[in-house]
C-alpha cells in the first residue's frame, strides 16, 4: 500500500495540474517560424503586447518547464535540452518562464505548453501554437512605403533563386523581371508575381499588396542596457512591414520579426504590428557589437527611415537606461577627414548627379552642403533620414574644389562637418609625368599617365615628336634590342606608361599618351625637355672652377709677398768718414 501511494505521487509531481490559470505568453500565443530558424517566449502574467518592466520582478518563478510532444523539459536551471538531431530548448533567463530555441524543425510543428510556479505557490500555464515554414512558395504579402515617396519597386520573393520571374499589375501590363519600379500614384496596388524555380520549373504565383502610408517615418529610438543585454529599439507610429538591424561595423544584418532568435541576437519584444523593432544584443558583448548600429525599414533600394545607435563598450550598472545621444556627448565628435573624389564628365555625354553624404551616430536637427561657388542645396529625403543619422545630396553639374557637409543636431553643439576634394576631369585620365626633363644618352626614362577611378585601360599607345606610334602592354614582351618598352602597374589598374631605355635626340619634344577607356579614345600631351647641361657636367665644371680659382689665389699671394719685404735702412760712406774723423781727433 505504501509504495503505491509513492508511485501515485510520483506521477501527480510529472503531470500538469489542469486547474493552473492560463495567462497569455509573449509575444504571442501563434508563432510561424522558418524551419531551421529560432524563436523565444515567456509567460506574460501582465499580459498586453508590450513588454513591461514590472513583469521582470513580478514574473519570479520557483518551477518552470515546457512540454512538446508529451514530453517535458525542465526550465529550472541552464540546462540545454536537444530534440531530434538539430533542434535545442534552453530557458529563456532566469527572470522569466520562458524559452529559447533553436534551429526548429517541422517535426516541431506542434502546442508548446509552458508551465510555472510562482513564489507564492500559484501554479500558470500558458500555450503556444508553433507552425514551421518549410521552403515553399509565398501566397501573398504586403509591402508598405512612405506616403511622400514618388516610386516604390516589387521584389518577387526568392528572386535570387529562380530561373525566371515575370510581374503582372492590375492592368496586365506585363514586365519581364523579377523586379519593379512603380509610379505611387494610389494607396493601394496590387501585383502578381509569377516566379519559376530551379528543378521541377513550377511556376508559382504570388500576390504583392503595395499600401502607402504617410505617418512611417515618425521614430523614436531607446536604448535599454543592462548587465545581461542591451536592448535598442525603433518605435514607428504605425505598423512596419519588417524590419532590418544593421552593424556599420561589419556590415553584418538581422531581419527583425516577432520571436525571431539568431545566437546572441534576438527580436527581443518586436512587434511589427504595433511598429516596434527592436535588437537584443547578450553580453559580453562582441569586439563587432561595439559601433553604429541602424535599425530600419526599406521603403525601396533607395529610400528608408529608422533609427541610428551608437554602442559603446563600457560596461552599465544593472537597469540603468541610455539615450541615444546626449547633451554631454557634444565634445566626443569625430571630425571626419577630407575625402577626395575624382569625377569624368565626359563633354561628350550628359553625366549623371553626384551624390555627397554625411553620417553621425545620432539623429540630427539640420544639415547643409557648402560647395566652391555657393550653399544653395536640399537634402534629399531629410525628413526620413535624419533620424538615422544620415544627410544626403545629390548636386548635377559639380565642379572642383572643396566642399562641405555640415550637420547638427538639437544639442546645437558645433557642426560637424565633413570634407570632400572634388576634382572633376573632362577625360578619364590624368598625367603622372606632365613634363620630363632629361638629356640624350640618359637611360630609362620614363612616362606615365593613369586613368581616374582605377578605371581599366582597353589599349595603351604613344605619338613621339615625328608622328610614331608606339603601342605597349604589360601583356607584351618586348625584344632585347627594343628601345621602347611598357611601363605601371598593369592596363587593368589603369595606367599607361612608357619606357625609354635610352634617350636620344629624335625623343626631345612634346608626346602624345593615348588610352581607350570603355570604348572611347583619349589622349593627354606631355613634354621630354633637353638638359642644356647634365648635372654630371655641372658638378665637374664646378670643381674645375673651383680648382682653377684657388691656384690664382695662391700665385696672386705669392707674387704680393715678393713685393712688399718691409721697410730697409742703408748707410752712407761719407757718414762713416766723419765719424771716423771724430773719433781721432
Amino acid at each position: 500500500m505504501l509504495h503505491l501511494l509513492m508511485i501515485v505521487i510520483l506521477v501527480c509531481r510529472n503531470v500538469p495540474i489542469s486547474l493552473a490559470d492560463t495567462i497569455p505568453i509573449f509575444p504571442s500565443e501563434k508563432l510561424s517560424i522558418a524551419e531551421g530558424a529560432g524563436f523565444l517566449a515567456f509567460l506574460n502574467p501582465n499580459g498586453g503586447a508590450e513588454l513591461r518592466k514590472s513583469a521582470v520582478a513580478d514574473g519570479h518563478w520557483i518551477h518552470c518547464s515546457v512540454s512538446v510532444n508529451n514530453v517535458q523539459y525542465s526550465l529550472d536551471s541552464d540546462q540545454i535540452h536537444r530534440i531530434g538531431d538539430k533542434t535545442t530548448v534552453e530557458r529563456y533567463d532566469s527572470e522569466r518562464c520562458g524559452v529559447r530555441v533553436k534551429n526548429l524543425q517541422k517535426t516541431l510543428e506542434t502546442s508548446w505548453t509552458l508551465y510555472g510556479t510562482e513564489q507564492n505557490g500559484g501554479d500558470r500555464t500558458g500555450l503556444l501554437e508553433v507552425t514551421v515554414l518549410s521552403i515553399k512558395y509565398i501566397e501573398e504579402f504586403n509591402v508598405t512605403v512612405s506616403g511622400s515617396s514618388s516610386s516604390a519597386t516589387v521584389n518577387c520573393p526568392d528572386k535570387d533563386g529562380s530561373r525566371y520571374c515575370r510581374i503582372i499589375d492590375a492592368e496586365q501590363v506585363v514586365s519581364e523581371s523579377c523586379s519593379k519600379t512603380v509610379d505611387l500614384t494610389q494607396q493601394v496596388s496590387h501585383f502578381w508575381c509569377h516566379v519559376m524555380f530551379w528543378g521541377a520549373m513550377t511556376e508559382r504565383i504570388t500576390k504583392v499588396n503595395l499600401f502607402v502610408e504617410e505617418d512611417d517615418r515618425d521614430v523614436k529610438a531607446t536604448v535599454d542596457e543592462t548587465e545581461d543585454h542591451i536592448v535598442l529599439s525603433c518605435q514607428y507610429r504605425s505598423t512596419v512591414s519588417l524590419c532590418r538591424a544593421l552593424s556599420e561595423t561589419d556590415n553584418r544584418q538581422y531581419m527583425l520579426l516577432d520571436g525571431h532568435l539568431s545566437g546572441r541576437y534576438s527580436a527581443y519584444n518586436t512587434k511589427i504590428s504595433k511598429g516596434l523593432c527592436t535588437l537584443e544584443i547578450k553580453k559580453p558583448l562582441a569586439p563587432a557589437d561595439v559601433g553604429v548600429w541602424r535599425i530600419f525599414q526599406q521603403l525601396n533600394p533607395t529610400d528608408y527611415t529608422g533609427c541610428v545607435f551608437d554602442v559603446k563598450g563600457k560596461r552599465f550598472f544593472r537597469g540603468r537606461t541610455v539615450r541615444t545621444r546626449s547633451s554631454s556627448a557634444r565634445n566626443n565628435r569625430l571630425e571626419v577627414p577630407t575625402t577626395d573624389i575624382e569625377i569624368f564628365r565626359d563633354p561628350r555625354s550628359s553625366s549623371a548627379p553626384v551624390t555627397l553624404s554625411c553620417e553621425v551616430p545620432y539623429a540630427i536637427e539640420y544639415c547643409y552642403l557648402s560647395g566652391p561657388t555657393g550653399s544653395d542645396y536640399a537634402p534629399q529625403r531629410f525628413d526620413r533620414f535624419k533620424s538615422l543619422g544620415i544627410c544626403r545630396f545629390e548636386v548635377v553639374n559639380i565642379t572642383s574644389g572643396v566642399w562641405a557637409c555640415g550637420i547638427n543636431d538639437l544639442d546645437g553643439a558645433q557642426d560637424h562637418l565633413t570634407y570632400y576634394n572634388v576634382s572633376v576631369y573632362q577625360q578619364p585620365g590624368k598625367t603622372v609625368t606632365r613634363q620630363l626633363t632629361a638629356s640624350t644618352g640618359d637611360s630609362e626614362q620614363r612616362l606615365l599617365c593613369r586613368t581616374i577611378l582605377d578605371l581599366p585601360i582597353d589599349i595603351c599607345r604613344f605619338v613621339d615628336p615625328y608622328g610614331e606610334v608606339h603601342g605597349v602592354s604589360n601583356q607584351m614582351k618586348p625584344s632585347v634590342d627594343a628601345r621602347y618598352r611598357y611601363y605601371g602597374k598593369g592596363l587593368r589598374e589603369g595606367e599607361c606608361g612608357l619606357e625609354i631605355v635610352e634617350l636620344r635626340e629624335r625623343d626631345i619634344g612634346w608626346w602624345k599618351c593615348l588610352f581607350k577607356v570603355r570604348g572611347q579614345e583619349y589622349e593627354i600631351s606631355m613634354e621630354i625637355v633637353e638638359e642644356a647641361m647634365s648635372v654630371g657636367a655641372i658638378i665637374g665644371i664646378s670643381i674645375a672652377a673651383t680648382v682653377v680659382l684657388g691656384i690664382v689665389g695662391v700665385f696672386a699671394y705669392r707674387k704680393l709677398n715678393r713685393r712688399y719685404t718691409g721697410p730697409t735702412y742703408t748707410v752712407s760712406s761719407s757718414m762713416t768718414n766723419v765719424s771716423n774723423g771724430s773719433h781721432q781727433s
